[in-house]
């Protein structure tokens, strides 16, 4: 791979051998992704969206550890965080079975999105939307949409959805001296999610299960059971969490989440007429709020439904 300038991250040093590669607002990488010294193999956790952002993983492997990744691992099969398995199919990655399946069953239809057809359709609408948002945070929203797109356009022919090829149910210890472990607590922000959790470290990181402001997408998975999957990412212990989208922050400010994904559950029930605390309702991602609200509410339908 040749080297990139640096441009999707930035990479912050979170313990010896141990990155966390932040997304930068203005880059294309759009999640964070982890760089890990498992104490042997590096590891890159989430391997992002665009072939450059990709390459800056890979690059940043190599030049912090003095040699390449020789292992990969999704958190979930969301393209912001998987669709760079392209650029890292020469080594083995690493993902829940329903990860895999999932991503296997969708091939199809997410490669249908990646035309050039399809990209070039979905910007000059989003572009015909812009002057018509109602205040200066939606314009920004929709600006961050519309870099994706942009960047994916760029890929757009030289794209293929990689699922992981290595799959395991609920934990997976990794090899090194490190102690690392892939954890998959069940259904939370898709139907299985995978954290990388370092003990020795006391840190996780957490994929979308943990998003800090900005307002995690929640129509791929169980509302209900997801904060019970923030319960047992807390007795984990971890003084520290890298969240999907977000700065790193303390154990406690899971809670946001929860509190999140909380406040949308009672608003879609009625209950409250404020769908959220103000400090939360102002997450970037405010377009993805009334998706949230409209999901919860059909799947509250669901489940009463189901008894």
């Amino acid at each position: 791979m040749s080297a990139a300038p640096l441009a999707s991250y930035a990479f912050e040093s979170l313990d010896e051998g141990v990155l966390a590669a932040i997304a930068r607002p203005d880059g294309v990488g759009v999640c964070n992704s982890g760089l890990v010294d498992l104490g042997g193999p590096p590891i890159v956790f989430d391997t992002s969206l665009t072939r450059q952002s990709a390459r800056e993983l890979w690059d940043g492997t190599v030049r912090t550890f003095g040699r390449p990744p020789a292992l990969a691992a999704n958190s979930h099969w969301h393209l912001d965080h998987s669709l760079g398995n392209q650029a890292f199919a020469a080594i083995p990655i690493w993902g829940t079975r329903r990860t895999r399946e999932i991503l296997l069953e969708k091939r199809d239809e997410l490669m249908a999105e990646l035309r050039i057809s399809e990209l070039d359709k979905e910007i000059r609408g989003l572009e015909s939307q812009r002057a018509a948002m109602p205040s200066a945070d939606a314009q920004r929203d929709l600006d961050l949409v519309l870099q994706i797109n942009r960047a994916l356009l760029q890929d757009a022919g030289n794209v293929s959805v990689t699922p992981p090829d290595l799959t395991f149910e609920t934990r997976q210890r990794l090899p090194g001296t490190r102690g690392a472990e892939l954890i998959c607590f069940g259904k939370g922000h898709t139907e299985a999610d995978a954290i990388l959790h370092l003990p020795r470290e006391r840190l996780v990181f957490a994929g979308d299960l943990v998003c800090i402001g900005v307002q995690p997408s929640m129509q791929s998975g169980d509302p209900e059971h997801w904060q019970t999957v923030l319960d047992d990412i807390e007795k984990l212990a971890p003084e520290r969490v890298v969240p999907g989208h977000g700065p790193v922050i303390p154990l406690g400010r899971v809670q946001e989440c929860r509190d999140y994904l909380s406040g949308v559950l009672a608003a879609a029930e009625g209950r409250e007429q404020a769908p959220l605390p103000m400090s939360l309702r102002r997450w970037e991602g405010s377009v993805s709020l009334e998706g949230n609200l409209k999901f919860a509410r059909q799947w509250l339908v669901d489940r009463r439904r189901r008894g």
